[in-house]
């Protein structure tokens, strides 16, 4: 995954993305997952999944970043479907076109989420709560580039220590 951003700073298709995002996030939630203490391989399945999730999460809120460092890691098949020229990501364009992908992007994010939310229940009880956390924060990022209107180009979009402390509080005793 870290070779893969040394080399490349585009991406063509959701599938070169997808694998991007298995190599640099995913790849560490499967190697977690033991300590974590699952006992069925299918726990391999939405593991997989939440790593996707928290990496098109990463992805959505550093648009603005990525673009200054000279990368676009939203997909050229998704920019051209929505209208969105490369030119527009890399100058910080906010165009209706521009939203429209960022919603088609945050939904797909989403049903990852919907994916990996059976593993809390596949890990020993000790760590769910960790987990559950972990997901919420990443999930709570995601629900506020939406609630900011994908409002990207403006800064990086972080949650609040009290809205970090309100998930803590919400999850960590989740068994």
């Amino acid at each position: 995954g870290t070779e893969m951003d040394q080399a490349k700073t585009r991406y063509a298709t959701f599938a070169e993305l997808y694998r991007y995002c298995y190599h640099v996030a995913s790849c560490v939630g499967l190697v977690v997952l033991p300590i974590f203490g699952y006992k069925d391989q299918a726990a391999l399945v939405p593991a997989e999944a939440c790593g996707i999730a928290f990496q098109l999460t990463n992805i959505l809120r550093d648009v603005r970043e990525d673009a200054q460092l000279g990368r676009v890691y939203l997909p050229s098949e998704d920019l051209q479907r929505f209208g969105v020229s490369e030119d527009d990501i890399m100058n910080g364009r906010e165009t209706p076109q521009f939203k429209e992908l960022m919603k088609f992007e945050a939904d797909r994010a989403r049903e990852y989420y919907r994916k990996a939310e059976p593993l809390i229940g596949m890990i020993s009880p000790d760590s769910r709560g960790t987990l559950a956390v972990m997901m919420g924060i990443y999930g709570g990022i995601l629900d506020k580039i939406v609630a900011e209107d994908f409002a990207v180009f403006n800064g990086k979009i972080r949650l609040s220590k009290w809205e970090k402390w309100r998930i803590v509080m919400r999850n960590w005793r989740r068994r």
